[in-house]
């Protein structure tokens, strides 16, 4: 399955007001991308990243990494949806 078969929705954070994605995977995650953009620019310099099993977003269940760079977001978020299916493993 490629990036483009899951559901993915974007809008901005409503802490920061940056640029967000978020991707809901068919494993059974979702995974947040917010990108930090300069003053009065549309450049990004790095993201934040988070995951979490789908519908349980919360203390406990949220994974996240600051400051990466684009290849370190991407390759992140693509781990996420290479995990095996969280619903499986709770069952």
């Amino acid at each position: 399955m490629s990036m483009t078969d899951c559901e993915f929705e974007a809008d901005l954070d409503p802490e920061t007001g940056f640029p967000r994605i978020r991707y809901n995977f068919d494993n059974g995650w979702t995974a947040s991308m917010v990108m930090h953009m300069g003053i009065s620019t549309t450049r990004s310099m790095h993201a934040s990243v988070a995951a979490w099993p789908t519908g349980k977003a919360g203390p406990g269940f949220i994974e996240q990494l600051t400051e990466l760079g684009a290849d370190e977001a991407i390759s992140w978020i693509f781990a996420i949806r290479q995990r095996s299916d969280v619903r499986r493993e709770a069952a």
